[in-house]
């Protein structure tokens, strides 16, 4: 089991936020930048916006499954059925699938904002297969959205995170890293004054590269978003991680 990073209400916040910034970002593009390409290898923006919505009513399915009790996966028809989707979503116009995006985020946080309380604590399954309580469900959107902003190639970094939401994305971030086959050792300092994270607790002292720098410039590293060019690491030299997510 998972334990939500924050208080839901917090998540709640850290939600509205990143939705205000996607939907102002995406106020602002046209057809061709829609059809264009963006830092994810074989999609087009077209395909990360539709994958965008359709994540958001997977999470939606979660909260369903919360507030009924009975089991609503995330993608009901797989793996496959979720990529043909994504797949056939991104031949649509942009207008549709622009309004796609913004549409499935309001019937996500409707979903949200009408679960009972009682239903908080229930637990769900992600499309990964992991159960975790249903008070991690806007943790999963806050991650789609926040790291995809960056993906999609407006101008948003990860500068842009809340200060509080950058500090809670980072352990997070280390964690899902250390799961990943062919993860270095590391221990993970966010400066000033952070706290060490480290990918493999149990290697011997001094075994693993020391990696220091803003938290911002961390994330965008761990999850292979930027080159790291602001970190600074011991011994010399980044190592190199396999995919996060």
């Amino acid at each position: 089991m998972t334990r939500e990073p924050a208080p839901v209400p917090r998540l709640l916040d850290w939600l509205a936020v990143g939705t205000r910034l996607l939907n102002t970002q995406l106020g602002r593009v046209d057809e061709a930048w829609v059809a264009g390409p963006n830092t994810l290898p074989g999609w087009r923006n077209a395909h990360l916006l539709t994958h965008l919505a359709r994540n958001a009513d997977a999470l939606t399915n979660l909260v369903t499954w919360s507030a009924t009790g009975v089991e609503t996966p995330m993608y009901p028809h797989g793996t496959e059925g979720r990529l043909r989707d994504i797949d056939e979503g991104a031949r649509r116009t942009a207008q549709v699938i622009l309004q796609d995006v913004k549409d499935s985020a309001v019937r996500l946080q409707q979903a949200l904002d009408e679960l009972p309380v009682m239903a908080w604590g229930r637990t769900v399954r992600t499309a990964q297969g992991r159960l975790v309580a249903a008070s991690l469900i806007p943790w999963l959107r806050i991650r789609e959205v926040w790291i995809h902003l960056v993906d999609l190639g407006t101008g948003v970094t990860f500068d842009a995170l809340p200060e509080d939401l950058a500090e809670a994305l980072l352990p997070d971030v280390v964690a899902t890293l250390a799961g990943r086959d062919g993860c270095p050792a590391l221990i993970v300092r966010d400066q000033p004054g952070g706290l060490p994270l480290t990918t493999r607790p149990t290697e011997p002292v001094g075994s693993a590269a020391e990696v220091k720098g803003p938290t911002a410039e961390l994330i965008g590293w761990l999850t292979g978003r930027t080159a790291g060019d602001g970190l600074t690491c011991s011994p010399p030299g980044l190592p190199a991680l396999p995919a996060w997510l």
